[in-house]
């Protein structure tokens, strides 16, 4: 009579325990899944931590530094002998901006730099040289391709310093200002002239664009 009900409690019991424990498996589970567990650092050293964060930002914060466009010689007492020609320009500078070549006016498709004194050529942006030759009019002539499908180019110039091939920088110095030559032009001379994406461009407005 006893054992009897002592069976009937006990089974209902162990039910309810396997339900509970069946319940609440299921619960710790369900977190383990859904990443609700906060992961344990603490054995993490501090100094580890604080130098990944560091170098993280450091590099975030980097943004890269913009190429200012340069003039394209070093040196004083430098000044523009002929202009680019505009078509738009009124008519006192497009007569400084012809030259003469054996009694025949050109319009010119640079900017013509001269001085009494030697000058320094350098390159007005980072770049390649891509052309050394030599011009029975301009006289000597170097070739730099740009990023951006830009080209400079710096004619009538002597002491040539460099070769096709070479990487320049904005301080290299290339050569130095020589001769032409144009009629009623000084001995120290830089004819230059920027192409962008094939096409001849005004040089004063390219290195006005950023120019330091």
């Amino acid at each position: 009579m006893t054992r009897k009900k002592l069976k009937d409690w006990v089974i209902p019991a162990l039910g309810i325990f396997v339900l509970v424990g069946a319940l609440f498996s299921y619960y710790l589970i369900s977190n383990i899944i859904n990443n609700n567990i906060v992961p344990d650092n603490s054995y993490v050293t501090d100094a580890l931590v604080d130098n990944t964060m560091d170098v993280q930002k450091e590099v975030d914060s980097k943004e890269p530094e913009e190429v200012k466009i340069t003039k394209p010689y070093k040196g004083e007492g430098v000044s523009i002998s002929k202009y680019y020609y505009n078509s738009k320009d009124d008519e006192t500078k497009q007569q400084k901006s012809l030259i003469r070549y054996q009694n025949i006016y050109m319009p010119n498709t640079g900017i013509l730099y001269s001085s009494d004194k030697t000058f320094d050529i350098v390159p007005v942006l980072p770049g390649k040289v891509s052309v050394v030759k030599t011009d029975d009019i301009l006289g000597n002539i170097i070739e730099i391709e740009h990023e951006n499908n830009v080209v400079t180019i710096y004619q009538s110039v002597k002491n040539v310093k460099v070769k096709v091939g070479d990487e320049v920088t904005q301080d290299t110095i290339i050569a130095s200002s020589g001769s032409n030559k144009l009629e009623e032009e000084k001995e120290n001379c830089l004819h230059f002239e920027v192409y962008q994406d094939g096409t001849i461009t005004n040089p004063e407005e390219f290195l006005a664009s950023t120019s330091k």
